[in-house]
């Protein structure tokens, strides 16, 4: 009986050991140099699990670095793309290309239906006025171009001087306004080496006519008007 009783008493035993839960022991405040006598306090497991702290993203926003760039371009101020005008006065003269570089010409315009002859000796100081001089034709379509403002003035030109002279030794006459080619070709009608070239502008579809008439204006044609001119922008 006895040694049944030591039996059941040890399996008792047995199974509360069994049963008792395991114990973490805390070191991390006690001394271990004592542990043995003073044995450190036992802590209990949880009987719940912790709970897990949710952690948040980070938000913050990663630093870039910018790296700047210095252009080393030079800037050069362009060159000036304004092109010279051809004439002083462009609102008054029209341009017309020469050999040697352009002419600015214009006709004087009467200021009178009433035809009234204008004398050669008298152009220099028409021209004058406008700080001009009187022109010579060196090519076909000033020519053409002067007839045709002729023959559309408010009041009726029959004709207009030109500067010309007459050379006795070549028995020719020439331009002369110093920058036209000096050379006419053909040469005007009329035989009057005193007068001077006009312009018999007609009608139109007929073209205009080169004659030499009195310096005086009168003649089978009235010359009541001048052409002028001045130098324009020369060639380099």
């Amino acid at each position: 009986m006895i040694k049944t009783a030591v039996i059941l008493v040890a399996a008792v035993v047995v199974a509360n050991a069994m049963m008792r839960p395991i114990r973490i022991r805390n070191y991390d405040d006690c001394s271990c140099e004592h542990h043995e006598t003073y044995p450190c306090d036992e802590e209990e497991e949880p009987s719940t699990p912790p709970t897990a702290i949710p952690t948040t993203p980070s938000t913050s926003l990663q630093s870039s670095t910018s790296n700047t760039i210095t252009s080393t371009t030079t800037q050069t101020t362009p060159e000036s793309t304004t092109t010279p005008a051809l004439c002083p006065d462009l609102n008054r003269q029209t341009p017309f290309k020469r050999k040697n570089g352009w002419w600015c010409g214009f006709l004087t315009e009467p200021s009178s239906s009433l035809v009234s002859p204008m004398n050669y000796r008298e152009t220099p100081d028409w021209c004058g006025d406008t700080n001009a001089q009187v022109a010579s034709l060196e090519t076909k379509e000033e020519l053409e171009y002067f007839t045709h403002v002729a023959r559309n003035f408010k009041y009726p030109v029959a004709g207009f001087w030109t500067a010309s002279a007459y050379n006795a030794t070549s028995e020719r006459w020439y331009w002369t306004d110093g920058q036209a080619d000096p050379n006419i070709e053909p040469q005007p009608i009329g035989s009057d080496p005193n007068g001077r070239i006009a312009v018999l502008v007609g009608s139109s579809p007929d073209p205009a006519v080169l004659a030499v008439v009195p310096q005086s204006g009168r003649g089978s044609v009235t010359i009541s008007a001048v052409l002028c001119g001045v130098p324009g922008l020369q060639f380099s």
